[in-house]
């Protein structure tokens, strides 16, 4: 067993206060950031032939893309908010995929997704703070990932 940080409990105090202290928009990125961070453990866990870990880190993956999913207001929201929906639900087929077939490209393909996501909620916060202007965010985005091919694959998908 590895020694325990004697800062631990100090940390733990810091990152509670964080979380209670955060913005609605900041939880959005911490929530992304923590999605991420399982990702990348259950990759590593893929790679080990880990099963408990690997379980464990895409199941807390896909606890937290329902939860964004859960934040979204499709009775009122437009096709973006549908859109982003679709593309949750395709995240969280995905992770059920890689934790069955053992498929690190699929958990490659939801970090992408979540990052690709995560830029835009953080240019959005900087915008709506005026700490950059739309042309200047615009000027930045990625150009690979403009339209994403899950969604048009889960509109041929779930048509009637």
């Amino acid at each position: 067993m590895p020694p325990r940080n004697p800062y631990e409990k100090y940390i733990k105090q810091y990152q509670t206060s964080n979380i209670t202290t955060a913005t609605p928009e900041k939880l959005m990125i911490l929530l992304f950031d923590g999605a991420l961070q399982f990702l990348q453990k259950a990759k590593t866990a893929i790679i080990e032939n880990n099963v408990k870990e690997r379980s464990e880190n895409i199941d807390g993956a896909r606890k937290i893309i329902r939860e964004l999913m859960r934040t979204i207001d499709l009775e009122n929201g437009n096709d973006v908010s549908k859109n982003l929906f679709r593309l949750y639900n395709k995240m969280v087929m995905n992770l059920i995929k890689a934790n069955v077939q053992r498929n690190v490209e699929k958990v490659d393909e939801v970090i992408q997704d979540i990052t690709n996501i995560r830029w835009g909620f953080q240019k959005a916060i900087d915008i709506k703070n005026g700490l950059i202007s739309v042309e200047d965010a615009m000027k930045e985005l990625p150009q690979n990932e403009i339209q994403h091919p899950a969604l048009k694959e889960d509109n041929d998908n779930n048509a009637g």
